[in-house]
C-alpha cells in the first residue's frame, strides 16, 4: 500500500505541469493599436494566477486571464492561446530569453497587438 501511495505522489507531481511560471515576467516591446504605433517601449507584465493561468497586464488595455497550452517543436517549447474573440497569445524561446505576441480586441472593438522580449 504504501508503494501504490508513493508511486501515485510521483505520478501526480511530475503531471502537475506549472506553464505560468514559466512564462510570466516583464516584456519589453512595441505595441500597436488598429496598425498605428503607439509605444516602441511598452512593458506587459505576465504572472502565474494558477498552473496554467496567467495574467496578462498593460497600462494600455484591460487585464487579460488566458489558460495557456504548452506546444513542443523540435528543441523548442511554445505556450499557446487563441479564442473565438480575436484574443491570442504566444510566448516562445529566443537565444537570449522569451518573446511575447499578444493580440486583444477591446469593447470598441480596437485591435492591440505586441510584440516583445524579456529583458
Amino acid at each position: 500500500v504504501l508503494v501504490s501511495i508513493c508511486f501515485i505522489n510521483i505520478f501526480c507531481l511530475g503531471s502537475c505541469n506549472k506553464y505560468a511560471e514559466e512564462v510570466e515576467g516583464t516584456y519589453i516591446g512595441q505595441l500597436t493599436i488598429n496598425d498605428s504605433i503607439v509605444s516602441g517601449n511598452a512593458d506587459v507584465q505576465v504572472s502565474e494566477v494558477s498552473n496554467k493561468i496567467v495574467s496578462v497586464e498593460s497600462r494600455f488595455f484591460d487585464t487579460h486571464e488566458l489558460k495557456i497550452k504548452k506546444q513542443r517543436y523540435f528543441s523548442s517549447v511554445t505556450y499557446l492561446y487563441e479564442d473565438d474573440l480575436g484574443t491570442q497569445f504566444e510566448i516562445g524561446e529566443t537565444a537570449t530569453g522569451l518573446f511575447l505576441n499578444f493580440v486583444c480586441l477591446d469593447s470598441l472593438n480596437n485591435r492591440y497587438f505586441y510584440l516583445g522580449e524579456t529583458p
